[in-house]
């Protein structure tokens, strides 16, 4: 139950808190996603690897509270928010709380796939293709000004394909958003990042939240585990990763060469 795990991990706004074994008191925590498998927490707090850990987790305001035991897996310290994304696996997870997750990722999951069905880049993809991208994306959920990368990053979590669900994002270069750095907004329907699933190169830009948004992620770590199981989708997103690059590249050469009106 690590990182690479290809199971749905689903976007969601349940309850949690979190306490190391060993202490007194739980702690407030934010869902970044859930699995089956385990979750991805927000902490404004540092915890160790390999830590156990216990979790209250209430999946909706009518559901009963879940206690469940679980191990740090991984800690990624988000350095420019001030956070740190904490994964976790469960342990000993019995037969009726697995059951609740499955569930309430199964609703999720249905959303998002009809979400993916209809987006224009997915059009020519098979139902079976589609569901198969659950197992490879991360839902990712901004504050207002909350920064996703930095130009000249190459954080694995981070690269990958992003599809704007809602919000709006600024794009702009350079580490602080001013006007005159701004490239470009990104609003819902539209994409962006597609370079560093084809390319392996840092972030050519910056992108920061300009007010509450959701993204999904093609994850290019999750791309690359299921190239054995699945190599003629992950050509086929390549593919249609490459065709949206290539476009974005004819737009913005079509800007620089545009003749000059004296």
């Amino acid at each position: 139950m690590g990182r690479g795990d290809l199971v749905p991990r689903i976007l969601t706004r349940f309850a949690v808190s979190i306490r190391i074994v060993g202490e007194t008191g739980y702690r407030s925590a934010w869902p970044v996603n859930l699995s089956e498998t385990g979750a991805c927490l927000r902490l404004n707090y540092p915890v160790p690897v390999d830590q156990e850990v216990e979790l209250h987790v209430e999946l909706s305001a009518s559901a009963d509270v879940m206690p469940m035991q679980g191990r740090v897996v991984w800690v990624r310290p988000d350095k420019i928010n001030g956070v740190y994304y904490c994964g976790l696996g469960f342990e000993n997870l019995d037969d009726e709380h697995l059951q609740q997750i499955q569930n309430y990722v199964a609703m999720g999951g249905a959303t998002l796939l009809e979400f993916l069905s209809e987006f224009p880049l997915f059009r020519d993809f098979s139902q079976e293709d589609c569901a198969a991208l659950l197992r490879i994306v991360t839902l990712r959920e901004l504050e207002k000004r909350e920064i996703l990368y930095e130009e000249g990053t190459q954080d694995v979590d981070l690269q990958g394909l992003f599809v704007v669900q809602s919000g709006l994002l600024s794009i702009f270069k350079g580490h602080t958003p001013r006007p005159e750095r701004q490239l470009a907004v990104a609003s819902p329907g539209q994409i962006f990042g597609e370079a560093t699933l084809v390319l392996d190169q840092p972030h050519s830009a910056s992108i920061m939240a300009v007010n509450e948004s959701r993204l999904i992620q093609i994850n290019k770590v999750g791309l690359q585990l299921m190239r054995k199981q699945r190599p003629e989708l992950v050509l086929h997103i390549m593919e249609a990763a490459a065709k949206a690059l290539a476009q974005r590249l004819g737009r913005t050469t079509k800007k620089l060469f545009s003749p000059v009106k004296f």
